[in-house]
């Protein structure tokens, strides 16, 4: 029982560590995009909250978090 405790609290850990991977491999490059000039960086900046929202909704839809039917 003590070894799949063990095994179970390292996939939170793994999880962190793919997710910190995949956002580093994609802001590398909007990085990048967004120090050659500030309208690009304004754009990426406002793409990112407006997508960020959009999944908000959607989770909100789907999960009916507000509590509302």
């Amino acid at each position: 029982m003590g070894s799949l405790l063990t095994t179970l609290t390292k996939y939170p850990r793994f999880l962190v560590g793919f997710l910190l991977g995949i956002f580093t491999s994609v802001a590398k490059p909007l990085l990048v995009w967004g120090r050659r000039s500030p309208v690009t960086a304004v754009a990426l900046i406002g793409a990112g909250i407006s997508g960020l929202l959009c999944l908000v909704q959607i989770f909100d839809a789907m999960l009916v978090i507000s509590g509302e039917v």
